[in-house]
């Protein structure tokens, strides 16, 4: 009776390591996403994305929140004369990419003709 309670007292670490890493990867997947639509809003190239995002994602180690990475990227772009909202930053953050190309309806070879009705 011990074994099993040990088994499932391991079990439940491994599903909670299991678990903050995927909140992990998932706010790092969000960061890069963020630093990569700043950087593109900006003109920028590839490698300065990436050493954008390893900022972020620095920040992000050492406590900062997604609300202090999203008001430093909205400050950064309005110090470059971009001017975005917070709600389309927390969009890309979230969502992982442009607000702009979720706006318009992807259409693969296999994907069924949709109708939309206009209220």
């Amino acid at each position: 009776m011990l074994r099993s309670f040990e088994e499932r007292e391991r079990a439940e670490e491994l599903l909670y390591v299991i678990g903050e890493e995927r909140r992990f990867l998932n706010r790092r997947a969000g960061a890069q996403a963020l630093a990569d639509f700043a950087i593109r809003k900006l003109g920028c190239d590839g490698q300065t994305s990436r050493a954008y995002a390893d900022v972020l994602i620095d920040a992000m180690v050492h406590g900062a929140t997604n609300e202090a990475l999203l008001e430093r990227v909205r400050t950064d772009l309005a110090a470059n004369l971009a001017d975005f909202s917070l709600e389309e930053l927390r969009a890309v953050m979230l969502g992982g990419s442009d607000p702009a190309l979720k706006s318009r309806p992807a259409f693969t070879p296999r994907s069924p003709v949709r109708t939309f009705s206009r209220l």
